[in-house]
């Protein structure tokens, strides 16, 4: 046998993940960009422009969009050198900057044109698009505080279809404007005035303010997280009635960039550190988990009555599922394959705890039926979490040529006797362990031949599903077994693997891939 690669398991999760954050990966730097457009454009604009004649409210609000536009772009700069070095996906942070950004170019502009006739359909459509701009704000801002808000899934989604449905309609009305003066005018002089309807156009705001206090009031976040989320509506509200009375003072979006950044700082970039210290300590438990299952291939490179080849798959960083194989002793290999109820850390310490004691029954020299309600009674007398595992175990006597086997509610093996063809062995399924102690368990022999192969995996084969949510099933995996009976076990499990991954094509994997391949070669010795 020729010397194979090692088997790491999560290779397939890490590939879909990566896809998913390529998908991104544009964005953010195009959101960069635009604003650095933007930033250019206003510098030169007002430099054009000059501030001659204006008025010292205008001058001012001014200066401070430009200030505050430049920091946007600077804050999006750095999203930017975050998502390339993969700390976070800020993706999401660097949309609302973004808006806040072309809000701010908009504002900047109306002043530049105000008062100019020759520019008026250009300050009526600026003013038009402001409108539109600050709905899109409150809708984004929305979403990007929602998820830190702990709320109930059902109340959140209704929250989020009701933000979206009136998002539409508001920009409707916005373009209104450009027909009737319903939110504002701008006269033959080229001079803004707010029309004698424009309270309709907080009606969004409102909306907004509505469902973010409603979504409070259900919120199971911290009251430091509801106190920060809510400056968001403090902040500019208190910049509002401050400059209300002033005709040309407009800081309303660079108050509303402090309450961004504010909520931003403590509270999701103290998330993003909990979630990175989590995604560390998930990689440690691959590791472990990893180093808990044999990954040297050719496992026994001495022997030449067998062959044996595994691999495991998780559909997270750390699975449920699990494998092993040993040396009883020099005539007796004990193999087993398990599927784990759940799924993430949990899972993954009840896998090592059940593997454990599976182990240890079988080196002491018991029958699979004995192992496996040993294990069932132990694991029950301790099961708070009410977890439990499916298993099948198999011992292959290498020299009198037969596996003595007991299926702990586990899938079908698949069995292929020499000169055969693969072929799923119905054996009687015993109760999962850990569901109910003091269960019997029932074993039976599969007679070995030279060029007997076994092949036995877990649900996350049988069940992968289809772009068409159609399901891999049991006779799918027969036909992709028997498209070449003579393969050796490791190019089984590809032939296996291969058809598995053209059925579901891009559908994500949602439950652990799991395989094992026996052959038996014949009675022989070492070696």
């Amino acid at each position: 046998m020729n010397d194979q690669p090692k088997n790491h398991p999560g290779d397939i999760p890490k590939k879909i993940e990566t896809t998913i954050e390529d998908g991104y990966y544009w964005l953010v730097p195009s959101m960069f960009a635009l604003l650095f457009i933007l930033m250019v454009s206003s510098i030169v604009i007002a430099f054009v422009r000059s501030f001659k004649g204006m008025e010292s409210t205008w001058v001012f609000s001014i200066g401070a969009d430009i200030f505050t536009l430049a920091i946007c772009t600077m804050l999006t700069f750095s999203c930017m050198l975050s998502r390339l070095s993969g700390k976070d996906s800020s993706h999401f942070f660097a949309a609302v900057l973004t808006v806040n950004g072309v809000a701010l170019f908009l504002d900047e502009m109306c002043w530049i044109v105000q008062g100019n006739a020759q520019l008026r359909y250009l300050n009526l459509t600026i003013n038009v698009l402001f409108f539109i701009d600050g709905a899109i704000l409150i809708y984004f801002f929305w979403r990007y505080v929602s998820t830190v808000m702990d709320m109930n899934r059902k109340i959140l989604q209704i929250m989020n279809i009701v933000f979206t449905a009136l998002l539409v309609p508001t920009i409707l009305m916005c373009l209104v404007n450009f027909f009737y003066p319903l939110y504002f005018s701008v006269d033959e002089n080229g001079f803004y005035q707010r029309g004698d309807h424009w309270l309709i156009s907080q009606l969004y705001l409102l909306v907004g303010i509505t469902i973010f206090i409603a979504g409070m009031s259900v919120s199971k976040a911290s009251r430091r997280d509801k106190l920060v989320v809510s400056s968001f509506v403090a902040i500019p509200l208190i910049n509002q009635l401050l400059t209300v009375d002033t005709f040309g003072l407009s800081t309303q979006y660079a108050a509303t960039l402090v309450s961004i950044v504010l909520i931003y700082g403590v509270v999701l970039a103290d998330r993003e550190k909990r979630m990175v210290a989590k995604e560390n300590e998930l990689a440690v438990g691959t590791k472990i988990q990893a180093s808990m299952m044999p990954d040297q291939f050719p496992a026994f490179p001495d022997r030449t009555d067998f062959d044996i080849y595994a691999s495991m798959h998780p559909a997270r960083e750390v699975g449920g599922d699990f494998y092993d194989f040993f040396l009883i002793d020099n005539d007796h290999l004990a193999m087993v394959i398990a599927d784990v109820s759940d799924k993430g850390v949990p899972a993954a310490l009840f896998m090592m705890a059940a593997k454990i004691l599976l182990r240890n029954h079988a080196m002491s020299g018991l029958s699979p039926k004995e192992i496996l309600e040993k294990t069932n009674n132990q694991i029950c007398a301790n099961n708070r979490e009410e977890m439990f595992v499916t298993v099948w175990l198999g011992i292959a006597d290498l020299k009198e040529g037969k596996i003595v086997a007991a299926n702990a509610g586990h899938e079908y093996p698949v069995i292929m006797h020499s000169g055969g063809r693969f072929e799923l062995l119905k054996d009687k399924h015993g109760f999962v362990i850990g569901g109910m102690s003091g269960v019997k368990y029932k074993e039976y022999e599969i007679p070995l031949n030279r060029g007997t192969k076994l092949f036995v995996f877990t649900d996350g084969i049988s069940e992968a599903t289809s772009e068409k949510k159609e399901l891999f099933g049991n006779d799918r995996l027969v036909d992709a077994l028997n498209t070449d009976e003579s393969s050796r076990p490791q190019e089984v499990l590809k032939r296996v693997d291969e058809a598995v991954k053209a059925f579901v094509e891009d559908e994500p994997q949602f439950d652990d891939q799991t395989m094992l391949c026996f052959e038996y070669l014949g009675k022989g010795d070492t070696e």
